[in-house]
């Protein structure tokens, strides 16, 4: 940290200097224009730079069988220009593969394509994005998977249950842009100002569609723990019934004070899972008593409710940081 005097005019005005160093680093000379913005600490903030427009980032990478993992990698990091090659043609596989990775990332799109090269772009402005309204939307998302995925398991309805597996790709989808968008505000803080939001805000939903997106997966685990051949008993269906909308609620209301900074909603939670152990702890008992091929089953659902639980409660303990 470098400390500066202040000195004044006659007339009145405040003068700084600026180091020379950095004046000379980022190009300015005698007659150059900077800005200065004033942030919501009451921090000054001195740019070079006057609402110029940001360059586009743009990464080459080389076919491989990664790419998948590679293009989402990328476009989290915030890449706007994502190239993909080979020296010889690309297979009908890596195609398909970057295809269908496009589809799980909300504006990332095929602008230019041959033999050789896929190039993907993403044509999202960040400035224009809202990050509390994608946290509602991953909300919106999630909680009827959850209602579904339980129905599903009790009424050994398959054809439901796989609904809920493919709703997940559109959990990941929208889970995806936050996080580009969290990285990219961090990063950026002309960014973070557009969209009227703290770095400590950030952080806070990063980590609030990190549990949604866990909560979600929990939902399909449930799901998939679906048999049709062999219905669950009838007294486990309704003790998981009961769990279920338990679990529902107390979800619901952790996201809700968490997004509204409902500090009495949050505390509420907590307490409403101590209730539901005990409705866990007799189903958990009930197991013994089903058929020996459900039992696995029963207990992989079980344990699933069980964690939505605690990510509930987890979600709830955000709101006492914001």
């Amino acid at each position: 940290m470098e400390l500066r005097k202040l000195q004044r005019t006659p007339d009145g005005t405040f003068l700084v200097t600026i180091p020379k160093a950095w004046a000379k680093r980022v190009g300015l000379d005698q007659g150059s224009v900077v800005s200065y913005e004033e942030r919501q600490d009451g921090r000054l903030l001195l740019s070079p730079r006057i609402d110029e427009e940001r360059q586009p980032l743009e990464v080459v990478l080389e076919a491989s069988p990664f790419v998948r993992r590679e293009i989402i990698e990328r476009y989290l990091l915030g890449y706007d220009i994502i190239r993909i090659q080979s020296k010889d043609s690309l297979s009908p596989e890596t195609r398909d593969e970057v295809r269908k990775t496009t589809k799980r990332l909300v504006g990332l799109e095929v602008l230019e394509e041959d033999a050789k090269k896929i190039v993907l772009q993403c044509l999202m402005e960040p400035s224009l994005l809202n990050p509390e309204r994608i946290l509602r939307r991953l909300e919106m998302l999630s909680m009827p998977m959850q209602i579904d995925a339980v129905q599903a398991f009790v009424e050994s309805n398959t054809e439901l249950a796989n609904g809920v597996v493919e709703r997940d790709e559109e959990v990941d989808r929208w889970y995806f842009l936050l996080v580009r968008l969290v990285r990219a505000a961090i990063a950026d803080t002309y960014l973070l100002e557009k969209i009227k939001v703290s770095s400590v805000d950030c952080l806070d939903f990063r980590l609030l569609a990190s549990y949604i997106e866990t909560f979600a997966d929990y939902s399909v685990t449930v799901a998939e723990n679906t048999q049709d051949k062999i219905p669950v008993p009838k007294e486990q269906q309704i003790l998981f019934q009961k769990i279920g909308a338990s679990v529902n609620t107390m979800y619901k209301d952790a996201v809700g004070s968490v997004l509204s900074r409902d500090l009495k909603l949050a505390s509420s939670v907590s307490p409403r899972f101590k209730e539901t152990k005990k409705t866990l702890a007799e189903a958990e008992t009930s197991i013994a008593k089903a058929p020996r091929p459900m039992v696995n089953h029963l207990v992989a659902a079980l344990i699933a409710l069980n964690r939505m639980c605690e990510v509930s409660v987890d979600i709830s303990d955000l709101t006492i940081t914001r």
